[in-house]
């Protein structure tokens, strides 16, 4: 592999948190840029910048296809060109390749046709006998050098470029994995006598001590990314039929996929020789086929919820006894079940081990790999909604800013390290327990969901497409040094704007068990906002935040909306979405109080914004950092008029279905005039295998009468069922008996249909997608996009 580039820091990204802003440029100038940041804190934190083989074709191009900056793209460009194809030839003086495999083989190995996984009788007694002095063949190359090619021509539009390596491209789709490997008219099976899948197979794959084999998940998921792209570059060069030929092929791959892999809930590592499925809750290929829209969205919902759930306890490594997928926060383990003896391949066992190291504590069996973290949080993008992926991208960049060293480690024997040693980060992981830097390129990948998912930024043959997927707790998110078709841009994408704000944090006030409190006077309309908190660490506070309202100069305050906060990380903006308020008139008043551990609010002392900042009504100098924001927003579908108030006793419910996302439902609620009651509101989907649960919110001290405002994440289109339960005080929700939204529509008391539906409305959110260097400045509804083409 290559060693780490000679970089110049850049700092491509900039959101509306710091919290994500700051870690997010450190995490790609390390792990994406390979430059050592220094400044201070422990030295060589570097990673390399690409990989530099044909086993990261796909993972470089997928890095840095987007941005040329220090090079990186003209590199990887490089890197395909000179990848080893047999039967073709590669060779900058023209010769052929040619190897022992059949033509259209992809060499494992830059320069060799096998993987390294060779061994030496006298280091490894065990390893001679499985492996002796051959290594083994890989097939998860074969696929990931088209979807490389791909990526870099979409980019670019580089004619020369595609007329260089499709023809390279069509040689190892339609020879060896159509034809070879028989993907014609099923899933690929890998070929030969040694990668069968059993106990005596061989390694197939980048996971080079699983004996995966024969039917490979991970090969074959990228086998259906690769038809897509063989799809687009036939349509490139102009070959339609040939193009339509493919995709027809992948779109009948899925239901082979499923066949093939699918065990009643999750994808199997692999289908032997044998016929036996391989399954040791293997995460990666999961998290691969979702990122790649291979599941049914009962699939994905199944998959997650394993994912999310507990799992076999570690008996190895720092976190023994942990039943969670996700006990080194930054990816979630490898596999959740021990690798069985028969599918371990000990070829680089250390000489004193038999067998794989304990459960937990090595990255092919119970541990984890930071790349890992990319397909996490795309998939769930994917199939749920953006406020479920960014929990786990942020917790990925908040650990990685916990680490003085940022999760990188340091071997003498590496050529960046200086002689200099660091064998285990701040929590007490080895780097045999977890894969970050050091041969780990492709960790670079997990900062890009900023980028590929929640700014929705990615080329294809129509042009530069932006779908904006923002999470709730992002305003806005930019990304600079995009480069299309050699041209640089910064492209910026907002979900609202600022109305009212102080932005500014220079101390911290405890909530403790006093109520803090911000006034505010502001000029426009708005409908939603937000609060600056930190939590001394701890992740997982939950708080109440209320906003008021007076129309005399602060006496009388009148509610508009409570909420209760819940699973807020540290120094982090939070927000909660309200009635829409119109501008002029009132004075408004944010609170927090009720933390459930300790919590801060931010504030700057030195502010004089029109406001007080307050504890314990106790004024403060300056103001505490808080935002209204005019969040744009579009109605859908709902229903106004009432006729009936019904009663809670249990649970009261409306079924709605849209066409298009929606990032809000409001609900009018009657309290019988009190002012102390309230009631958790749940969002379930309808995922063709019963009700989902999407999102979770608890309502405190509810306005009599008012519309009480659920706001979340874009939704995907679909069925959904909207549930109030857990009633605190007097709660009714007004229904009109005789509404007819239609077929995908109804209310219900404890689950049980009722006439009518019920008085609540659905909400469409929308974003403005800027270009300064293009001139663009659009707004777009939530699920749309636009492209450029220039």
């Amino acid at each position: 592999m290559a060693a780490p580039a000679t970089a110049l820091a850049v700092d491509p990204f900039l959101t509306s948190s710091r919290s994500t802003t700051l870690p997010a440029n450190e995490f790609w100038n390390i792990y994406g840029q390979g430059y050592d940041l220094g400044g201070g804190l422990p030295p060589d934190r570097n990673n390399m910048s690409y990989g530099g083989n044909t086993a990261w074709n796909e993972w470089d191009a997928l890095k840095l296809s987007w941005t040329n900056i220090n090079g990186g793209r003209t590199a990887v460009a490089g890197f395909l060109r000179g990848s080893r194809v047999n039967g073709v030839t590669t060779e900058a003086n023209g010769t052929l390749t040619s190897g022992a495999r059949e033509r259209g083989f992809v060499w494992s190995w830059a320069i060799n046709e096998r993987w390294p996984d060779t061994c030496s009788q006298a280091d490894y007694p065990r390893c001679f006998a499985a492996h002796g002095t051959e290594g083994s063949f890989h097939f998860d190359q074969v696929p990931a050098y088209i979807n490389g090619i791909h990526l870099l021509y979409v980019w670019t539009r580089d004619t020369a470029f595609l007329q260089e390596m499709l023809p390279r491209a069509e040689v190892v789709m339609d020879e060896y994995l159509l034809g070879v490997m028989g993907g014609s008219t099923g899933v690929a099976v890998i070929p030969g006598n040694a990668n069968t899948g059993t106990s005596s197979g061989r390694p197939s794959t980048y996971l080079d001590q699983i004996r995966s084999g024969h039917k490979d998940t991970w090969v074959n998921a990228s086998f259906y990314t690769a038809l897509l792209s063989m799809g687009d570059l036939e349509e490139a060069a102009g070959n339609t039929s040939k193009a339509s030929s493919y995709r027809t092929r992948a779109a009948s791959f899925r239901a082979h996929f499923h066949d093939a892999f699918w065990t009643g809930t999750r994808y199997a590592g692999w289908r032997d020789v044998n016929g036996a499925l391989h399954d040791a809750g293997y995460t990666h290929v999961n998290l691969m086929a979702l990122t790649r829209g291979l599941a049914s969205v009962s699939e994905a919902d199944s998959i997650i919820e394993w994912l999310d759930g507990p799992v076999t306890a570690t008996v190895g490594g720092v976190r023994v006894g942990s039943t969670s997928t996700y006990q080194n926060v930054f990816a979630p383990r490898t596999n959740t079940s021990p690798v069985p003896a028969a599918d371990w391949d000990e070829w680089s066992n250390p000489s004193n081990i038999s067998g794989p190291l304990p459960y937990g504590a090595g990255i092919g069996d119970g541990g984890t790999m930071l790349w890992l973290a990319y397909y996490d949080v795309m998939g769930r993008l994917r199939y749920r909604h953006a406020d479920e992926a960014f929990a786990r991208y942020q917790a990925m960049l908040t650990q990685m800013s916990r680490d003085t060293a940022r999760l990188t480690y340091c071997f003498p024997e590496w050529v960046w390290c200086n002689g200099t040693g660091r064998y285990e980060n701040d929590f007490h992981e080895r780097h045999g327990e977890v894969a970050t830097n050091g041969p780990f390129p492709e960790s670079g990948l997990s900062v890009l969901p900023l980028l590929h998912g929640f700014m929705g930024v990615g080329a294809n043959l129509q042009g530069l497409r932006v779908a904006p997927e923002l999470p709730s707790s992002l305003v806005f998110a930019s990304t600079s040094g995009v480069d299309y078709l050699g041209a640089q841009r910064t492209i910026r994408v907002s979900r609202g704007r600022f109305i009212s704000n102080q932005e500014t944090a220079t101390s911290t006030t405890d909530v403790g068990s006093s109520v803090l409190t911000q006034t505010f006077l502001p000029a426009e309309a708005f409908n939603e906002v937000g609060v600056l908190v930190g939590t001394y660490g701890v992740d997982g506070v939950s708080f109440t935040l209320s906003l008021e309202k007076s129309g005399n100069g602060g006496f009388n305050w009148v509610p508009v909306a409570t909420r209760r906060l819940t699973g807020v990380q540290d120094n982090t903006w939070v927000y909660m979405g309200v009635p829409s308020q119109a501008a002029g008139g009132f004075q408004y008043r944010l609170s927090v109080r009720d933390a459930s551990s300790a919590l801060a609010w931010w504030r700057d002392p030195g502010s004089t914004l029109f406001g007080s900042a307050a504890s314990g009504g106790t004024l403060l100098t300056g103001d505490f950092a808080f935002r209204a924001v005019d969040a744009w927003q579009t109605p859908l579908v709902g229903e106004s008029s009432t006729d009936v108030a019904d009663s809670m006793t249990g649970s009261l419910g409306q079924v709605f279905t849209t066409t298009q996302p929606f990032d809000r439902v409001s609900m009018r609620i009657g309290t019988y005039v009190t002012t102390t009651s309230g009631f958790t509101a749940t969002l379930y989907r309808d995922s063709g295998a019963g009700w989902k649960q999407l999102a979770r919110q608890t309502f405190k001290n509810v306005v009599d009468n008012s519309d009480v405002m659920m706001s979340f994440a874009s939704m995907k289109p679909g069925k959904y069922y909207l549930e109030i339960s857990d009633q605190v005080g007097s709660i009714t929700w007004w229904r009109n008996s005789t509404s007819n939204l239609g077929a995908g529509f109804w209310a219900a008391t404890n689950a049980v249909q009722q006439s009518g539906n019920r008085t609540f409305y659905v909400y469409r959110g929308q974003y403005r997608i800027e270009v300064p260097e293009k001139g663009v400045d659009v707004t777009v509804s939530a699920g749309d996009s636009y492209t450029m083409t220039n």
